[in-house]
């Protein structure tokens, strides 16, 4: 078995709990509901849902970006907790739906660079990860320009490129396809289709998982209700339409 794994047990998770001085209970504000799964090596999972069910929570909480959770997260064996959270962030790597939120720095090199150099790495080793990762989205030529003059497309790969310069088991994906035209959206999903990673994608744009996932995670209200193949999951409309979607336009056109 693989040691690229994680593990999620019993989740819950709620920003705030409303107690209601009226009457002698508090009002639940749960999030995330009771939340189990196993995403493996070879998974490329695909969570979709209507607006607001928990999709970019979930991320958020699998990468320690929230902590204060009920039930278990474990990412390679190790629990998710905050003593562990610079051990499971080399294993994972996050990348925002905002690429303006992940890139700080004056040009493309020095974002994607600056997590190794915070680890301490010598610079012969920072170098080679900057390169390997350039090169992994296909941005060699974006080395040296600065970040205020990416476009929207560019400025997505150099966000996945700060992520791979870590050498990440498990990418995170936060709505990738969000604000790409057809050009910038169709090359993502062949970098991604390219990599080897284990990949957990949200998104609201069905095509685009149908594209790039060989598993998909319904949500509804804080909950999994369906874990299946896209075949499983994508084609069935009756499932969709109850959950507050519709099928893929590639899958209506058939």
């Amino acid at each position: 078995m693989s040691h690229i794994h994680i593990n999620v047990e019993n989740l819950e998770f709620a920003y705030d709990r409303v107690k209601d001085t009226r009457k002698d209970d508090s009002q639940d504000n749960r999030i995330i509901k009771d939340v189990s799964f196993r995403a493996c090596e070879n998974d490329s999972i695909g969570i979709i849902g209507a607006n607001g069910v928990g999709k970019s929570t979930l991320l958020k909480l699998l990468v320690g970006l929230e902590l204060n959770f009920t039930g278990q997260i474990r990412v390679e064996e190790i629990p998710l907790e905050k003593k562990t959270l610079s051990r499971v962030r080399e294993k994972i790597g996050y990348v925002f739906q905002d690429s303006d939120s992940q890139l700080f720095m004056t040009n493309v090199y020095q974002d994607v660079a600056f997590a190794p150099r915070n680890y301490g790495l010598p610079q012969e080793e920072v170098d080679r990860r900057v390169k390997n990762a350039l090169s992994s989205v296909h941005i060699e030529h974006l080395r040296d320009k600065p970040v205020h003059a990416l476009s929207g497309g560019e400025k997505k790969l150099v966000s996945i490129a700060t992520i791979l310069s870590m050498i990440p088991d498990i990418i995170l994906m936060d709505e990738p396809s969000a604000a790409l035209d057809p050009k910038n959206r169709r090359n993502l999903i062949n970098i991604l289709n390219e990599f080897d990673h284990m990949k957990i994608i949200t998104s609201h744009d069905l095509d685009f998982i149908w594209d790039t996932c060989n598993r998909i995670l319904l949500m509804a209200d804080g909950q999994i209700v369906a874990d299946g193949t896209p075949d499983e999951i994508l084609k069935n409309k009756e499932l969709l339409e109850a959950n507050g979607l519709e099928l893929p336009l590639s899958l209506m056109q058939r």
